[in-house]
């Protein structure tokens, strides 16, 4: 597969909604939390930002998911080898990208408390170092979501199972760029009941 990098400064937000939730026991991207699901919270997110192109990436309960989200201008993006774990839907969503977008912003379905917000400042970060990985952090610490640029692109190729962008971004820190929260708990994600419940009892 070729990259061809653009003049232009497009950038894409992809929301990774694929996974098959074992740990949770259920469609995890459904629970509801305050009145909405965890996928339509993320969605939202993404939609509102400033992004270019936003794609919504699903696999496992595709069709139950897909039906019950408000996609707003998103694009879905089915990863058909979804079993092969988070690796699969990078490969997935990058094989979609218009060739004017020279980077892509990878966020998960399962952080409720990231918001269009953090995006924007990623986005804005990324639109004047271009050639840069940007991450959000938390004590000099990189975290999700992460923005990596088109160049690095064929390594997202190379992944195997359940590994993520992350993965990429330890493996660049000369060109790796953070953005430093004050607040761990936009991290917060959600992997089993138990989290789900404890996310219940905590204040947005």
């Amino acid at each position: 597969m070729r990259f061809v990098m653009s003049a232009q400064k497009k950038i894409a937000c992809i929301v990774l909604a694929a996974g098959m939730s074992t740990r949770f026991g259920g469609v995890k991207q459904l629970a509801r939390v305050g009145g909405e699901s965890l996928i339509q919270k993320a969605l939202d997110s993404a939609n509102r930002s400033k992004a270019d192109y936003v794609y919504l990436v699903v696999g496992h309960d595709a069709s139950e998911i897909a039906g019950k989200v408000e996609i707003g201008r998103a694009e879905i993006v089915l990863n058909k080898d979804f079993r092969k774990g988070l690796s699969s839907s990078l490969k997935a969503s990058i094989s979609n990208l218009p060739e004017d977008c020279v980077g892509t912003l990878f966020m998960v379905a399962d952080q409720p408390f990231l918001h269009s917000k953090q995006l924007d400042q990623m986005i804005g970060t990324f639109v004047r170092h271009k050639d840069r990985i940007i991450a959000l952090a938390f004590e000099g610490e990189p975290r999700n979501p992460v923005i990596i640029p088109r160049a690095l692109f064929p390594e997202i190729l190379n992944l195997k199972g359940d590994t993520g962008a992350i993965e990429i971004v330890r493996s660049h820190n000369q060109i790796l760029t953070l953005i430093e929260m004050k607040n761990e708990k936009i991290f917060f994600d959600v992997d089993t009941r138990s989290d789900l419940e404890e996310l219940l009892s905590m204040k947005a």
